[in-house]
């Protein structure tokens, strides 16, 4: 009995198949691997902020880098009040603000704003507003252009 062969089509056909998804693996692997430090310093400071404040549900998280680096949870609060939780990245005191006594980011941004990030700037709260040409730090409370 003879043995059937494929043909040179199916065997290319079946070897494209192959490489395309090894290269959907590996991609899938590498950006697993390259978000999997965000994702653990993300749940990190949302149970920091959860043990040492009164946050009850995280609605965002960011990372911003004025003259120190800090974490930023928005969400609310045992009593579904929002308030955002500063935590810096080495050490030092947690900040929490209520959102409703600070500017509104909405107001900070134009038509090019990347994002607005609730940070520390000297100690104190501030809105990071980054666009694409640009980058600013306003007081949390008067809206002051801090850095401009």
């Amino acid at each position: 009995m003879r043995k059937r062969r494929m043909k040179a089509s199916t065997q290319i056909i079946i070897g494209a198949l192959t490489v395309i998804i090894a290269i959907y693996i590996a991609i899938g692997l590498f950006l697993n691997k390259a978000i999997s430090p965000y994702n653990t310093t993300r749940a990190q400071a949302i149970n920091i902020a959860k043990k040492e404040t009164n946050l009850k549900t995280a609605q965002s998280f960011d990372i911003a880098t004025t003259d120190i680096t800090t974490y930023a949870i928005k969400g609310l609060d045992k009593n579904n009040k929002e308030i955002g939780v500063i935590i810096p990245q080495k050490s030092g005191k947690i900040t929490v603000v209520d959102m409703d006594k600070g500017v509104a980011p909405t107001s900070l941004t134009s038509k090019n704003t990347s994002s607005v990030v609730l940070t520390l700037y000297k100690g104190k709260a501030a809105w990071e507003v980054n666009s694409s040409n640009n980058y600013k730090v306003y007081d949390f409370t008067t809206g002051k252009e801090l850095i401009g």
